[in-house]
C-alpha cells in the first residue's frame, strides 16, 4: 500500500487501488505518532504505515505529489513491481545545480537544527556516517520529499533507524531546554534521506513527479 499524506483541508486527486488517503489530522487506531504530527509532517503517516500496515510492497505520496513514469499519471503497479525487481527503491530525485543542499536549510534557518542533527548522528553512529551525512548536504543531489515506493524490507530497515534516531534527538534537545520547532523532523528526514540511502548503497530508481498544485 501506497499511503498518500495530506490533511482534510487538501484535495486529493482519485486515488487507485494501490494508494490509500493518509490524513495527518485524523485520530488513528492502532501504533501512531500522531500527538507528534506537528514536528513530524508526512513522517507520522510513514510511521503508520510501518507499523500498522504489511504488504509486501509499501511507499509514501503527498495529496500534491506523485512518483510518475511519464509525469502525467501516477506510477501504476506492474511497473512498480517491474522496476522493484530491478531497483531497491523508487523515488525522485531533484539537482540544485549551483547551490549545496544545506543551502535550502540556510534560507529557513533549520540550519542549526541539521548541524546538530548530524553531530548527534554522529553520537550513535560513528564520525564516517556523519561525515557522509556532511559531505552529501554539501551536493546538489537531493533525493525530494520523502516520496518513495519500495518493498517492506527496506521500509522495515530505515524506519527503524529514522524514528529511533530523531526521537531519541527529539528528547535529547527538549531535555536540554531547547523548544522543538513545528515540522523540524520532518525537513530533517526529508534533506538525509538520500544520505541514508547512499550510504546503505541502496540501488535507487529516479522517476519524475506528477505535481497537482493543489
Amino acid at each position: 500500500m501506497i499511503y498518500v499524506v495530506g490533511d482534510s483541508r487538501k484535495k486529493f486527486i482519485k486515488l487507485d487501488s494501490i494508494r490509500s488517503k493518509f490524513l495527518v489530522d485524523a485520530p488513528h487506531t492502532g501504533d501512531n505518532i500522531d500527538k507528534l504530527n506537528k514536528y513530524f509532517c508526512e513522517l507520522t503517516g510513514l510511521y503508520y504505515l510501518w507499523q500498522n500496515d504489511k504488504d509486501d510492497i509499501v511507499g509514501l505520496e503527498h495529496y500534491r505529489r506523485y512518483l510518475s513514469i511519464d509525469g502525467r499519471t501516477p506510477i501504476k503497479e506492474p511497473d512498480i513491481v517491474k522496476k522493484l525487481s530491478q531497483y531497491d527503491i523508487l523515488c525522485c530525485y531533484v539537482n540544485y545545480q549551483y547551490r549545496p543542499i544545506k543551502s535550502y536549510f540556510l534560507d529557513r534557518n533549520f540550519y542549526d537544527w541539521m548541524q546538530r542533527y548530524i553531530v548527534f548522528n554522529e553520537l550513535l553512529y560513528g564520525k564516517a556516517y556523519a561525515s557522509h551525512c556532511l559531505q552529501y548536504m554539501n551536493g546538489t543531489k537531493h533525493v525530494l520529499g520523502n516520496i518513495f515506493i519500495a518493498n517492506r524490507q527496506l521500509l522495515d530497515e530505515y524506519a527503524k533507524y529514522l524514528f529511533k534516531t530523531l526521537i531519541t534527538f527529539m528528547n535529547a534537545e527538549t531535555w536540554r531546554g531547547i523548544a522543538i520547532r513545528p515540522r523540524v523532523m520532518g525537513y530533517l528526514s526529508e534533506f538525509l534521506f538520500g544520505a541514508w540511502l547512499t550510504w546503505n548503497k541502496k540501488h535507487a530508481c529516479g522517476l519524475k513527479t506528477l505535481f497537482t498544485g493543489n
